[in-house]
């Protein structure tokens, strides 16, 4: 499975940046007749695409075509931010030790994390934010001070809390490095109560005698057109 993954992740990077429009528009619900005309070009040229996009992807229909796209959209995200994350992920685990020995561990978190391109939350077993970096006041909308002591579930839609709470305890009795939730996009809740499509990758470190989880967060973005 992880091998036809990343061959469809190599066929989605051998797309033209006109044919990777045409399945973005394709995945909002335009038709062939509506891409042609904010393209600009004909309904056969339209066709075309369609034509060259099977050769790279495979023998499949029109929906199957941006299933698979969207799929490997989504791998592409993930694995961008494990790789783009890694070095941080290292250096907390590197000095996670050495934290219960400095007075307050915010200092070192934040010269850490605050430079980080992602938004970043450190919570704790209990499920309360322990450090927000200030990328974090940009995604959800909270000032930065707002997050400390303030639970994780705030930022969760209120029909996910009863699944997020029995996830939050297994993931703390067994905790690995993953990938939060099922599909790229999981949900969260905004300060305005607006909702926004995320990708979370999570890591546990020791911190002292606390566990605490390292949460990098980075808002699902369309492909630009």
């Amino acid at each position: 499975m992880e091998e036809a993954s990343v061959s469809t992740t190599h066929q989605h990077a051998r797309l033209s940046d006109r044919e990777r429009q045409i399945l973005v528009m394709a995945s909002k619900g335009l038709t062939d007749q509506a891409i042609a005309t904010q393209l600009g070009i004909s309904f056969a040229t339209v066709g075309t695409y369609w034509g060259r996009i099977r050769g790279k992807l495979g023998p499949y229909n029109r929906t199957e075509l941006v299933a698979k796209f969207l799929r490997s959209r989504a791998q592409q995200a993930v694995d961008q931010l494990k790789a783009q994350n890694a070095q941080l992920i290292a250096e907390i685990e590197k000095q996670s030790e050495k934290v219960h020995e400095l007075e307050t561990g915010a200092h070192f978190f934040e010269a850490l994390l605050q430079s980080a391109p992602d938004a970043i939350l450190l919570v704790d077993s209990e499920g309360f934010i322990r450090f927000a970096n200030k990328q974090c006041e940009t995604l959800f909308g909270y000032p930065t001070v707002k997050f400390s002591g303030m639970h994780v579930r705030r930022l969760i839609p209120d029909r996910y809390h009863q699944d997020h709470d029995a996830h939050r305890k297994e993931y703390m009795a067994h905790p690995t490095r993953r990938r939060m939730g099922e599909h790229y996009g999981t949900p969260a809740i905004k300060a305005d109560g607006s909702e926004v499509a995320v990708v979370i990758h999570l890591n546990t470190s020791k911190l002292g005698e606390q566990s605490m989880v390292t949460c990098v967060i980075r808002e699902q973005r369309e492909d630009e057109e």
